[in-house]
């Protein structure tokens, strides 16, 4: 590990059962030959709290702490994450066998940040359907409306006849004969979140306790929705991830709309945009680390092919470039047993190395000549926010309408004209940006209004901004009045159509299409591009501009660089596939088609890695003057 040039190893995150085989039978000899081998070598600790795998004798012991799953059928033991975050007995389980890794190694020297539990909410699992969650939610929704009828008109129950006299009545939003009523599964959504962050705080409150001075991470996932993740990180000093491109191009071109094209081209190298997006996104809730870099073939994609040669190279600068201080890989060895025995390591199976370790020296090696530095503010800022993921999903009025794949479109024509972005929850501080991205912001609170019309930013909303209240309903103003006001649009109808099925559509010389959702409306501002039989695709106020619909992405590529121009922000026209990042006085650029690409001559600096001409899954990095 030192060879290679790796600092940091994190261990015991799923160790629960090697440390406790039965109750009070504590067998720490291994762990402490592991941390004691570990510190010989000079390598850092990041230490886990192993509560993502309870133990069969405790499952055995209070088998109600299973979470139960929407069709009210309990998660069995014999993989991973199968507790309920309601359970008051397995909470204090989760305390105790923490508070006993954390007193035990708490001090050692070499462990210098922790990990709380692993990936929350991983396997449909952040949603409970149990008695517990049940108990804890009606005590959740007295706190929240205090009365009865507060809670009935937030919800609308009125309609179908759904109204309750007692907070006892209230049921999970589950197994109802159609679909539950969209507040009602809303809030069950924010008490899941609720439920998570409090989990976890448990966890980092004993942690500092026993280990003070130690920042502590959770490790995310990328394209997850399932909680806030926000409120989690407030108790976190590091927000990292794990990071799978090869796999997540995959479910994305599942999940939502495909690109052949693209799956295709970067088939073997991952989105060039989605990493980035993520990096982004958690570097606005704390430290950046990147807890889980895919090193090699993956186990659990649908299919899972090895990645182009330097593409392990090219996932760990991208990071650096997002401002991460830490890239750790998984794993290190591939295990020979078990469901992940197809997953890819640094080393293979027998203790030879595997081929991303040769990739990870030369990274390591590059690193030793460079001084990175920090991270600036970016000019740019995009809007993300799991509620309206939430609102998207719970009210869609499209199946193929999916708010990740609208936000991730527009970041991605935004940085195929060379921004560099920030990812930004609706409640940050907007003071410095130039431009402000708002894609499918459905509620716009009170306090992000305000900070709005203070901005000099500029604004770009919609489709589908400001349409819903904080409760999921439909406000007596149509929209946000300050969002009709800076951009002068009010939405007024909609037409959500198949994805198969797109509208015909042209602004400014480029012929294209819009798909999935258009929003007809009022406008008193100025309108650009025409869709189907003529309605506006862009319409600008004062201070901003609607995105009507959702355009294919070489319109969207046109839009957002004219949006730049508009805000001052200096464009560049990339080759597809090629992407620029800004860290301080470096740009970071990288290649992820399968082609070589030429850096463009507007693009002005020293080279410090690689040249002008960057090969296929290639990298080079240039500092400004």
């Amino acid at each position: 590990m030192v060879a290679a040039g790796l600092t940091w190893v994190r261990i015991a995150e799923f160790s629960w059962a090697q440390i406790e085989p039965a109750r009070d039978d504590l067998r720490w000899e291994w762990l402490d030959l592991a941390v004691e081998t570990l510190a010989a070598a000079g390598l850092k600790i990041i230490m886990c709290t192993p509560t993502a795998t309870p133990p069969k004798w405790l499952v055995d012991e209070m088998p109600d702490m299973l979470a139960v799953d929407a069709a009210g059928q309990p998660r069995k033991f014999g993989s991973r994450r199968h507790y309920s975050f309601s359970h008051a007995g397995y909470r204090a389980e989760s305390r105790r066998i923490s508070a006993l890794v954390a007193a035990r190694y708490g001090t050692h020297p070499a462990v210098c940040a922790w990990q709380t539990d692993n990936e929350y909410g991983c396997h449909e699992t952040a949603i409970s359907y149990c008695t517990a969650a049940q108990q804890r939610f009606r005590l959740w929704l007295t706190e929240k409306y205090d009365n009865i009828n507060a809670l009935n008109e937030a919800w609308g129950t009125v309609f179908w006849s759904m109204t309750f006299t007692d907070f006892a009545q209230v049921d999970l939003p589950n197994l109802t004969v159609t679909e539950a009523s969209p507040s009602h599964v809303l809030d069950f959504r924010r008490f899941a979140t609720t439920e998570i962050a409090t989990f976890n705080q448990d966890q980092t409150k004993i942690i500092r306790a026993h280990s003070p001075n130690r920042p502590i991470a959770h490790n995310f996932m990328g394209d997850f929705n399932q909680f806030d993740h926000r409120p989690v990180a407030n108790d976190l000093d590091i927000a990292s991830w794990d990071s799978y491109p090869i796999g997540m191009l995959q479910n994305m071109q599942t999940n939502a709309r495909l690109d052949p094209v693209l799956e295709a081209d970067c088939l073997r190298t991952g989105d060039p945009d989605f990493q980035a997006f993520h990096h982004d996104l958690y570097r606005g809730m704390g430290q950046l680390w990147v807890m889980e870099q895919q090193p090699g073939p993956v186990n659990w994609a649908r299919n899972n092919v090895i990645p182009a040669t330097g593409a392990v190279r090219l996932w760990t600068w991208e990071a650096f470039a997002h401002g991460a201080d830490v890239v750790s890989y998984f794993r290190w060895r591939q295990a020979p047993f078990a469901q992940e025995q197809m997953h890819a390591g640094l080393m293979l199976r027998n203790d030879e190395p595997a081929a991303g370790l040769a990739e990870i020296r030369q990274v390591s090696a590059e690193l030793e000549g460079l001084e990175l530095p920090k991270n600036g503010p970016a000019d740019v800022a995009l809007i993300h926010d799991y509620e309206a993921d939430w609102m998207c999903e719970i009210d869609n009025q499209s199946e193929d309408f999916y708010y990740l794949r609208l936000l991730l479109d527009i970041y991605r024509a935004a940085r195929q004209n060379g921004a560099t972005l920030d990812v930004i929850g609706p409640d940050t501080p907007i003071d410095g940006y130039k431009l402000i991205l708002m894609p499918a912001l459905m509620n716009v609170n009170a306090g992000l209004e305000a900070r709005l019309t203070a901005s000099n930013a500029r604004i770009l909303a919609g489709p589908r901004a400001g349409v819903k209240t904080a409760d999921l309903q439909i406000p007596e103003t149509l929209s946000s009045p300050t969002l009709a006001a800076m951009t002068g649009f009010r939405s007024e109808r909609l037409d959500a159509m198949p994805q198969s099925l797109p509208l015909a559509c042209t602004w400014n010389g480029i012929d294209g299409h819009v798909a999935i959702w258009h929003e007809r409306g009022s406008s008193t501002g100025q309108q650009e591009g025409e869709i189907g039989d003529g309605e506006p695709l862009l319409v600008n106020g004062n201070s901003g501009s609607y995105l009507t619909g959702w355009p294919d992405q070489e319109l969207l590529r046109g839009i957002l660089g004219d949006q730049m121009d508009k805000a001052g922000i200096t464009r560049h026209h990339l080759p597809d596939y090629l992407r620029m990042r800004r860290r301080g006085k470096m740009i970071f650029l990288t290649n992820y088609g399968p082609m070589p690409v030429t850096v463009p001559n507007s693009i002005i600096g020293e080279f410090v890695v690689g040249a002008r001409e960057i090969p296929a899954a290639g990298v080079a990095i240039l500092t400004e003057d």
